[in-house]
């Protein structure tokens, strides 16, 4: 798991939900309220870091558009793929994520999307720029080096084995996101109804949940503040 670092370095979370033209309001409205609720059982999930988040509320825009930041950069990553796999699994809906690594100038704290800085510029433009290769990336100014081009790189084969899970390997998947510390037999108990342990491996073996799990374990593992607390924009 992360240690926490500095607050200089910020996390900024920007997504939109996929194919939200083709719903009606009454849709689009439980997606967006989906949305925050995974957002906000993350928070209280992780509720000794979310003290010094702040800003813990996710801000929705632009009717299919959120946005939320992380003092707690290095949990950037398992939040992003938390609320992808439990929105899908229980909405049966999808959203784009695009993380920005990076220091903040203004920070406004009614609404995080009229905040500025580089992590919220990196975030705004990585979204946009997404493709429809991939539902999940990142952005790093050039101070990071090599790391700019590779953490976009292994965030986007993230989104490939996140766009690969049924409903039913994502509910699982996101409540391994949300207890890095359960057991297959404590998950199965999570459940509702309960399944056999042995439903949970299987399930986490076809989802190719290693995969997943060690990005997330080398992103929290990452001294962000370190490497980026003098990065400027690109």
């Amino acid at each position: 798991m992360y240690q926490a670092s500095g607050p200089q370095i910020y996390a900024v979370l920007t997504g939109d939900v996929i194919a939200s033209s083709d719903m009606d309001a009454g849709r689009l409205g439980g997606v967006r309220t989906a949305i925050q609720r995974a957002a906000d059982l993350f928070c209280n999930r992780y509720s000794a870091p979310v003290e010094a988040r702040l800003d813990p509320d996710l801000d929705m825009y632009r009717g299919d558009g959120w946005q939320l930041l992380l003092t707690e950069q290095a949990l950037a990553l398992r939040m992003a793929a938390f609320i992808q796999a439990d929105l899908y699994s229980r909405e049966d809906a999808q959203t784009r994520i695009a993380i920005g690594l990076g220091t903040v100038e203004h920070l406004d704290r009614k609404r995080v999307s009229l905040s500025t800085g580089e992590a919220f510029t990196l975030s705004g433009q990585a979204l946009e720029s997404m493709t429809g290769y991939s539902d999940l990336t990142a952005a790093l100014s050039e101070r990071a080096g090599p790391l700019r081009a590779w953490v976009p790189a292994s965030l986007q084969a993230c989104s490939h084995i996140i766009r690969g899970w049924t409903r039913r390997q994502a509910e699982i998947a996101a409540l391994a996101l949300l207890h890095p510390k359960a057991s297959h037999e404590d998950l199965a108990g999570k459940i509702d109804p309960p399944i056999s342990k042995q439903a949970v491996t299987a399930a986490l073996h076809g989802a190719r949940w290693r995969g997943l799990l060690a990005c997330v374990d080398a992103f929290e593992e990452t001294d962000w503040t370190a490497l980026l607390k003098n990065a400027t924009i690109a």
